[in-house]
């Protein structure tokens, strides 16, 4: 699928940080740590707001690049930055909008390599070899990447999940699979096993509402109790054949707050268990070298949630 790209355009609104490293001991120690927050008063703005910082040094800023910006400059939710993934002196920047590429090979003086308008947030990007892989989870994503609207409550042309990118043109991105899920992607994990070097596994988090099963067959909003196959309490792993992207499938939906014994679906609230939808949210936050090793998930009313996880389980 080719795509509309723009290119040579200056850099994101979100700035390159430069880090100086600096003993926990001394900041607490230093005279600074007893002076007033730096951070009251600061001016507001969008561009040229007042900045303070410790240990950190901005040494590049530039606005977002024409099809990332709202209507007259808006600073709209529609085309908020999200996640950044790195290779070498590349920089991925997800956008509710879609991505952009970035040489940050020079930090001072950042260079737009190319960018992909593709609507549906919030575009949370991880990168392997030539392949990119972004969240889609609005219900604004198509999967032409067009922009037009989806009037119907159940539409054929709609996309929620995970998108994948050839980037072997990095000029020219283009997507050869689109995974749908029930949930789309809010974001997802990327998992390699040292025991298949043929593969990634994406695994992914959907945290919006169930789509209804007749855009997306399987799919069902009931109470786990009530339907087995429910699409809450769960996340997707999709395997990515590295030769064959193309043929990238869902091969597993582990279960979040399962009993390992009975299968019951459970969550922890107020020093006791019981079901309840309102958990039914959870973000899959890092996974452990691949393996019988654990995920940890941050949901919506638990702090941290851990996984029994391996590349399909």
């Amino acid at each position: 699928m080719k795509l509309r790209t723009l290119v040579g355009i200056p850099l994101i609104a979100a700035g390159l940080l430069h880090v100086v490293p600096v003993h926990a001991q001394e900041q607490h120690d230093s005279p600074a740590a007893s002076q007033a927050d730096p951070r009251i008063g600061l001016a507001a703005g969008v561009h040229d707001a007042g900045t303070a910082a410790r240990n950190m040094e901005l040494v590049a800023h530039v606005p977002k690049p024409d099809g990332f910006v709202g209507p007259g400059g808006a600073a709209s939710s529609l085309f908020w930055n999200s996640d950044l993934a790195f290779q070498g002196d590349r920089v991925f920047v997800g956008n509710y909008m879609g991505f952009n590429v970035y040489d940050i090979s020079d930090p001072a003086d950042p260079t737009l390599v190319t960018s992909v308008v593709c609507p549906g947030g919030q575009g949370d990007p991880s990168v392997y070899g030539n392949l990119l892989f972004t969240s889609v989870e609005m219900p604004n994503g198509r999967v032409d990447c067009g922009e037009g609207p989806l009037d119907t409550a159940a539409n054929p042309d709609r996309f929620r999940g995970v998108r994948i990118w050839d980037i072997s043109n990095i000029a020219e991105p283009e997507q050869v699979a689109a995974i749908q899920t029930c949930r789309g992607s809010h974001t997802h994990t990327l998992v390699t096993d040292p025991n298949d070097d043929e593969n990634v596994y994406i695994y992914v988090s959907g945290t919006s509402f169930v789509r209804p099963a007749e855009e997306l067959e399987g799919c069902s909003g009931a109470e786990p109790e009530e339907d087995p196959n429910s699409s809450l309490f769960r996340i997707e792993v999709i395997r990515v054949p590295l030769d064959a992207p193309e043929e990238a499938e869902i091969v597993a939906t582990p279960r979040i707050f399962a009993d390992l014994e009975t299968g019951a679906v459970r969550t922890r609230r107020r020093r006791r268990v019981r079901t309840s939808a309102t958990t039914s949210r959870c973000s899959p936050s890092w996974v452990w070298p691949p393996g019988p090793a654990p995920a940890t998930g941050s949901c919506s009313t638990s702090p941290t949630r851990r996984i029994r996880s391996g590349p399909t389980r």
